[in-house]
């Protein structure tokens, strides 16, 4: 990745030397129009008018033709960081901007077949660019505003239901104590202050003693206002600066007699370790709930700043609208507790709801091995905490793929997408395989069936139509590029077919074998009836299975594989105009620095490595508990196998494609589940054949008749749709609601053989 010089009097972009995104994309899109019908080449050239800066020769300012087309593909690039223009459903250029060349590509590689998509940066934004919603979730609550509403709001209200009234009564109670010991009346005035402030703490302000203030003017509420002391008019500026002066001393002393007082240490050794637990736990429940953040952060300056003043430095008060006062004389000031924009809030690039999933990992691993007569939880618990726990390394491993494939280049992508973008899945597959080989339970090979099944169905239906109706209600229609989601078709219905082609061999020359067939009729003139009919496809069958089936399994495994290479070096290298991706810096200005990487390549590497040995211990526990779950449910194991094992490792993946759906990117959407539902069939499932040639578990590439006609069928269904490049609410609904009509297929399924 290089960035060219920025010059005002050329065009600006990212070019992408690894994957050959031409400089010249005049000739690119004039030679690739020419084969096309005369309304694809009148598209290129409306296209090349609307997105060429034109600069006069005599001029040093450029100029750009405006149109209405121009305007709309400008704004949404500037929106949602990509746009994509379209002539009769057939995408001419697809323009996604980027602050820095590793987000360049980060983007590029996301409409690359074969690379994981992911939709969070893998650097930090520059702060003068985050929306003032953003900011404001970053805010140290220590500025005092000009409130545009009321504080009197739902949000408010439920903070004094969940947490106001019991950290009141708790300093209220703190307040007695501290009197009753008479030296500590300070500090008991100061609890039965705070009693009141954290009761209601909306529109009041904690401020240290030498805070300044003045009436507020034109400032607006976001200005940062320089502490000035409120000096008269008729007071000379030398008097007022010797006043400063002579201030300071005083103040010092009375910082160094804080230390020296016998009940700064009572409060400090009887008071503050309760009022640090009282606190915490308001900020564990605050910070687990989310959107309640404000007051984990109101409550965390708390301990570390006002419990730790002395008291008479802590002021609080109400301050009047026509005063601001700076940031540095103002402790606490908060004025909603509850945000609902905390949704984005991330740690070092990690989503808030990932990082508060993360202690699952933890409970999971020390229940499940420190427990191992489930005295304390019972195996249904530890499945269900293991299962969970397998969410947010998900999201750390495709953090981790994306950091990499960012900072490298397209071959080392690739290699890495193949490696572990399917590894979250096939940890569990295969530890499930080999308990079953272990215990002789036949049961688990056709629960990793269903697993694989069900992950194809959600990523073919499920995934691509929750995104449409989430994307369609909020953009009318929406347009993706169909000759890409063409490629993944394609490769989609040989995956399907070559997965699937020994099922079909095994229906063709197999042997029907029933348990026991009866006449129900008197005189035995009757039909008979066959109870638990199926295709003797056991080992013992030599001249079948060895001779045919066994071969078959081996051949389509090899040809799977190689055929999900070519297509990576057909969309990434030879033919990657497919996409037509121009990365350009143009819309985003001032964007020259170098960028700040969240996660360096090593330590990407470091937490991929780290985030795939817990999952492999996470897998193998929620193998081991999974039992009771499969002997005791009500349910086909069929269903359980295509619903919680197949979709809850897939979550990042149904966030990542709904937020691509809602910045009207359904293009990526789309492909979010076609890769993954490729990598399914064309490397899963020939990664599972080759672990049975070493580690022989009994895993035979034979599906039911309901996994066959499920899977073609919705291939088929995905395919029709996708075929004119343009969908609505309605198509996802029709993709959802077939999903749902085969899971309750599933759900009154009779439970496979050896379940």
């Amino acid at each position: 990745m290089s960035a060219e010089v920025i010059d005002p009097n050329r065009r600006r972009r990212y070019t992408h030397d690894t994957l050959d995104f031409p400089r010249d994309s005049d000739h690119r899109a004039e030679s690739h129009h020419r084969r096309g019908s005369l309304c694809d080449k009148h598209c290129a050239v409306n296209v090349h008018a609307e997105l060429t800066e034109t600069h006069s020769p005599t001029s040093s300012q450029h100029n750009t033709q405006i149109t209405p087309r121009y305007m709309a593909a400008r704004s949404s690039a500037l929106c949602h960081h990509s746009s994509e223009l379209i002539c009769e459903g057939s995408i001419t250029k697809t323009t996604i901007t980027a602050e820095n060349e590793v987000e360049a590509n980060k983007l590029s590689n996301n409409y690359r077949f074969g690379f994981k998509k992911w939709k969070s940066h893998v650097t930090e934004r520059p702060w003068e660019d985050r929306s003032e919603i953003v900011k404001e979730l970053y805010s140290e609550l220590n500025t005092i505003k000009t409130q545009a509403g009321s504080v009197l709001c739902f949000g408010n209200i439920i903070y004094v239901l969940l947490f106001g009234w019991w950290i009141s009564l708790a300093y209220v109670f703190v307040g007695s104590v501290m009197f009753i010991t008479i030296i500590g009346v300070p500090y008991g005035k100061l609890s039965w202050r705070l009693a009141g402030y954290f009761f209601w703490p909306f529109g009041k302000s904690i401020q240290k003693s030498g805070s300044h203030f003045r009436k507020h003017t034109r400032f607006s509420t976001c200005e940062a206002i320089p502490e000035v002391d409120e000096i008269k008019e008729t007071t000379p500026l030398v008097r007022g600066n010797q006043n400063l002066q002579e201030s300071q001393p005083s103040h010092r002393s009375h910082e160094v007699g804080y230390w020296c007082r016998v009940n700064t240490y009572l409060w400090l050794l009887l008071v503050y370790p309760f009022l640090v637990l009282v606190h915490g736990l308001a900020c564990f429940i605050s910070w687990v709930l989310v959107f309640t953040i404000p007051v984990c952060k109101m409550n965390a300056r708390t301990v570390r700043i006002i419990l730790l003043m002395p008291p008479e430095h802590v002021h609080v008060r109400k301050p009047k609208k026509t005063e601001v006062v700076s940031e540095s004389g103002v402790i606490l000031c908060c004025y909603h507790a509850f945000n609902s924009y905390y949704y984005k809030y991330a740690v070092d690039g990690i989503n808030v709801f990932a990082v508060n999933l993360l202690p699952l990992v933890i409970v999971s691993l020390v229940l499940g091995y420190a427990d191992g007569e489930n005295r304390y939880a019972s195996s249904t618990v530890k499945f269900a905490i293991s299962l969970c726990s397998i969410i947010p390394l998900s999201y750390y491993i495709g953090m981790a793929i994306a950091s990499i494939s960012a900072q490298s280049n397209f071959a080392v992508g690739a290699v890495m997408n193949a490696t572990f973008g399917s590894i979250t899945e096939l940890t569990f597959y295969i530890t499930a395989l080999i308990k079953g080989s272990r215990e002789g339970n036949k049961c688990y090979d056709e629960i990793v069936k269903s697993a694989l099944t069900g992950t194809l169905l959600g990523c073919v239906l499920f995934i691509p139509g929750v995104c449409m109706i989430i994307g369609g209600c909020k953009h009318q229609e929406q347009v993706f590029n169909s000759r890409s989601a063409g490629v993944s078709s394609t490769l989609l219905f040989i995956s399907v077919g070559g997965a699937f082609a020994p099922t079909l061999f095994s229906k063709a020359y197999g042997n029907l074998v029933c348990q026991g067939c009866t006449n129900v009729s008197e005189n035995g003139t009757g039909p008979f009836v066959c109870k638990d009919c199926h295709y003797d496809l056991s080992e013992n069958n030599y001249s079948l299975f060895h001779s045919h089936i066994e071969p078959l399994v081996y051949t389509v495994s090899v040809l799977l594989p190689a055929a999900y290479l070519v297509g990576l070096i057909f969309t990434l290298k030879t033919h990657s105009h497919i996409y037509d991706i121009h990365v350009s810096d143009c819309p985003v200005i001032g964007h020259h620095h170098s960028p700040v990487v969240l996660w360096s390549r090593w330590r990407a590497l470091i937490i991929l490595i780290v985030a795939t040995l817990l999952m492999s211990a996470c897998a193998d526990l929620a193998t081991e508990h999974i039992s009771p779950i499969l002997t005791n449910s009500k349910v086909s194991q069929y269903f359980i196998g295509v619903t919680l094992l197949a979709m809850v490792p897939e979550l990042p993946e149904i966030v990542n494609g709904i937020q691509f759906a809602l910045h009207n990117n359904l293009s990526l959407s789309i492909e979010v589940g076609s890769c993954m539902a490729v990598q399914v069939c064309m490397l899963q499932i020939p990664v599972l054949v080759l672990f049975n040639v070493f580690y022989p578990v009994g895993f035979i590439l034979i599906f039911s008749d309901l996994h066959l006609w499920a899977s073609m069928f919705s291939v088929i269904l995905m395919n029709y749709i996708f075929m004119d490049g343009k969908c609505d609410y309605f198509q996802g609904t029709a993709l959802v609601v077939v999903y749902l009509i085969l899971l309750a297929m599933y759900f009154f399924a009779p439970s496979p053989a050896g379940c």
